[in-house]
């Protein structure tokens, strides 16, 4: 078992700075919602962050990002979710404000499982509701397999990368997964410099880079670039990214395989997939993921929601409803 410990915890609304049973609240985001605190943990590779909203005497619902994203990108969302929860959005190592995972190794998606398990081992959770997000979605599949029962209710939003899992020609999956990031090709340095090598940006520069490669607003990359730019002198910024995640390694599965990982567990799931992604035809190949009498249990559901692949941020309002409904449906 992986040893943590607490570090700090922030409440993130008050305007002042005080101290309360000898740990440090103070307000240091203006995006920050009411009762917002950033929970840190010390982990044997480092600090590992995430934001908490809510009473923990709540029901709890964890929330995980995507690749390349911070935890702070669910606060639009946690914005329009029913106020009854405790909401805790992780942030993943390599991401935000998390410390990177050591280096020169890869990254499977697996590797991101257990600093999951240990969120809810710290608050001792019997059971909790998961959302993911893309990769996050991913993560969370493999959570509800090692620790069935665990996870009471599950929602993936645009779990594009979980339909990665599935391979049809094992060279090619070998040879970007693997051996093309990993055995001194080009790519080699750039994935493993870490931050300090990395390229820097003024700040309009980056804002404006990730709302095109993400389709967002003004005012929701901010919720994005809050906690993953770390200034390099002379008013440019570095992003924090580790960029192994470029090429983060999904456990391969021929079809049959992922058909019944995916759809044996009884688990209450609802899909939400974005019209973009669609288009792409990101989800031709899978045709369970968008039929619900596929799912042998009668345990799922989906939603097709206009946007792109951050629907969650693009038009957090909507796909608030459809959670609050699903959760409204399939009490725990």
């Amino acid at each position: 078992m992986l040893n943590c410990a607490v570090i700090t915890c922030r409440l993130r609304s008050a305007n002042v700075s005080l101290k309360k049973g000898g740990i440090s609240f103070h307000r240091f985001s203006k995006l920050a919602l009411e009762k917002e605190r950033e929970l840190i943990l010390e982990m044997p590779w480092g600090k590992m962050s995430a934001l908490c909203w809510g009473d923990p005497v709540d029901p709890p619902i964890l929330l995980c990002h995507g690749r390349l994203d911070s935890c702070s990108s669910f606060r639009p969302l946690v914005q329009c979710l029913p106020p009854k929860y405790f909401y805790v959005s992780v942030e993943l190592p390599g991401n935000g404000r998390s410390d990177h995972y050591p280096k020169r190794g890869n990254l499977n998606v697996i590797d991101f499982v257990p600093p999951i398990n240990k969120i809810s081992d710290y608050f001792k959770w019997k059971k909790f509701t998961y959302i993911g997000h893309s990769a996050g979605a991913a993560i969370g599949k493999y959570l509800n397999q090692f620790k069935p029962g665990l996870i009471s209710r599950m929602v993936d939003v645009e779990p594009e990368p979980v339909y990665g899992f599935i391979v049809k020609d094992m060279p090619a999956w070998y040879n970007f997964y693997c051996s093309a990031p990993y055995c001194g090709s080009e790519g080699h340095k750039k994935f493993h410099s870490g931050t300090d090598n990395s390229p820097k940006y003024t700040y309009e520069e980056i804002r404006n880079k990730i709302m095109k490669t993400r389709g967002l607003s003004e005012d929701k990359v901010e919720h994005v670039l809050e906690r993953c730019l770390v200034a390099s002198g002379d008013g440019l910024y570095r992003l924090t990214f580790d960029q192994r995640f470029k090429c983060l390694v999904y456990s391969p599965f021929p079809y049959d395989s992922l058909y019944k990982f995916f759809t044996e567990p009884k688990t209450p799931t609802m899909g939400m997939f974005a019209t973009e992604s669609i288009a792409r035809n990101s989800y031709k190949a899978f045709p369970f993921s968008m039929d619900d009498t596929a799912w042998k249990h009668g345990n799922y559901s989906h939603v097709i929601l206009e946007g792109g692949h951050d629907i969650h941020l693009q038009n957090p309002e909507e796909v608030a409803l459809h959670i609050t409904k699903f959760l409204s449906d399939n009490p725990e």
